[in-house]
Order: C-alpha cells, then sequence, then structure tokens
C-alpha cells in the first residue's frame, strides 16, 4: 500500500502501538514545532490537526513569534488541558528565528514543523517516524504536500531566480522538515534570510547529511492566506516591478 492510501485507510502495527501509547513528557519521540503570529483566527484548524495524529508519542511547542492578536486566549486554555503540549513567547523576530527557538527548546529525537495556517492528515507523523525506523540512515526528510487553493497560488516565487516561479511541489516546503534534531542543530538550524530560509538550509544539509524527498501527501499546505511568505514576496515584486 502506497503512502497516500495508508493515509487514508490504515495503519501499521507501530501506528497501532502508538495509538495506545501515552507520549513521553521527558523523551517524546518527535517535537512538532508550529511557529505563529498573529494567526489566532487560523491556528485552531491547525491544531484540531495535531489532536487527530494516530501517532501520540509526540510534544508540540506552540512559539509565538510577538503575536498581538490576543492568541493566547485561544492556545493557553489547550495547552493546559494536554500533556506534551507547551506555548513559548518571544519579541517578533521572524519566521527562521523562530523555528531555531523551537528547535533549541524541543526535548524529541525528531523535529518537525506545522505553520499555523496549514494542517496534517492523521498519519502524518507516522508515516515519517515508520520512514525513519525503515532507512536509519538518513538524517533529514521534506516533501509531501497536498495542496489546497486555486491552482494559479501553487507557483511562487523561485528564491535562485526572482524573474521566474516555481511550482510548491518542486520547492522544499520548509514545515514539511522532519530530521533529526542534533543533525539539524549541528547544521545551525534555519538560516535567517528574508525568502526561502528552508531551501538554503537543506542546501547545507546535504551537503553533510543523508536528506530525501518523501512523497507521502500529508501536509495540507493551504495557498489562500494572504500573509503567507511567499505570497507577501509576490506582492513586494509586483509593487516594485522588480
Amino acid at each position: 500500500m502506497d503512502g497516500e492510501n495508508l493515509a487514508r485507510h490504515g495503519h501499521s502495527d507501530l501506528g497501532k502501538k502508538q495509538e495506545k501509547m501515552a507520549v513521553n513528557l521527558e523523551h517524546p519521540q518527535v517535537s512538532v514545532i508550529l511557529p505563529v503570529y498573529n494567526r489566532r483566527h487560523l491556528i485552531q484548524r491547525a491544531l484540531d490537526s495535531i489532536k487527530r495524529q494516530t501517532f501520540t508519542d509526540y510534544e508540540l511547542l506552540i512559539v509565538d513569534d510577538g503575536s498581538e492578536d490576543d492568541l493566547e486566549e485561544v492556545v493557553l486554555p489547550q495547552v493546559l488541558q494536554r500533556a506534551g503540549w507547551r506555548y513559548l513567547k518571544h519579541a517578533h523576530r521572524g519566521l527562521p528565528r523562530t523555528r531555531n527557538i523551537g528547535i533549541q527548546a524541543a526535548l524529541g529525537e525528531f523535529v518537525t514543523f506545522l505553520d499555523s495556517d496549514d494542517e496534517y492528515l492523521p498519519d502524518h507523523l507516522l508515516l515519517r517516524v515508520e520512514f525513519f525506523r525503515k532507512h536509519p540512515e538518513v538524517d533529514a526528510v521534506h516533501g509531501g504536500v497536498k495542496l489546497v487553493g486555486p491552482e494559479e497560488l501553487h507557483w511562487v516565487v523561485d528564491a535562485d531566480h526572482p524573474d521566474r516561479k516555481i511550482h510548491i511541489r518542486d520547492c522544499v516546503v520548509g514545515a514539511t522538515i522532519f530530521g533529526k534534531r542534533d543533525v539539524l542543530l549541528e547544521a545551525g538550524g534555519f538560516p535567517v534570510v528574508p525568502y526561502s530560509s528552508e531551501s538554503r538550509l537543506m542546501a547545507g544539509l546535504e551537503k553533510r547529511a543523508a536528506v530525501r524527498k518523501v512523497e507521502f501527501p500529508t501536509y495540507v499546505y493551504h495557498t489562500e492566506p494572504p500573509d503567507r511568505l511567499c505570497r507577501k514576496r509576490e506582492q513586494a515584486q509586483d509593487e516594485t516591478g522588480k
């Protein structure tokens, strides 16, 4: 059965075991890092998708990048109800630094990400943990995106060639990165650059670690929000003519 069918129809033996397993609060297998900035109106969809995961030995780190929309009112009651959920907040520093703070704070063997305007399908974590158990030589993976939104928004500015567009499936989608925490730390985390920090991280990782692209389409990427970084980059180019 391929990844997509497994995600829709069933679980492996590991999945069945994990459904019954409580999170190891001191050493979870996976740390999910959810950076957020002024997304009170969108974050619940992402949180609900975390609650539906069939793999349960994970922690969730909600890293608030200085939100000013009373995000805490939505998030904190849920954090207090769930073992393994944590909420961190700092002054606004931007997405790369916020992801890096999450990596530093993570307790898991593996770290991965979820953008606050996206969501996971139920077997998202399970399929990636199983992949690593079958391929222990691999250090990090990315990929496996299901796009939701108008077709014209499936194309974004190419980081290497700003005068061109590239399909999102051909990009490194940062939130799909799933890797060994120590490897990401040794690589220095996400470079602090205005755009496509994830592609630069993966280019560096590929020189020093084993990186693979997976095709389990379980990361649901919503293209509609106007404040996505890729859409803001395109709007800025349209305004400047560059």
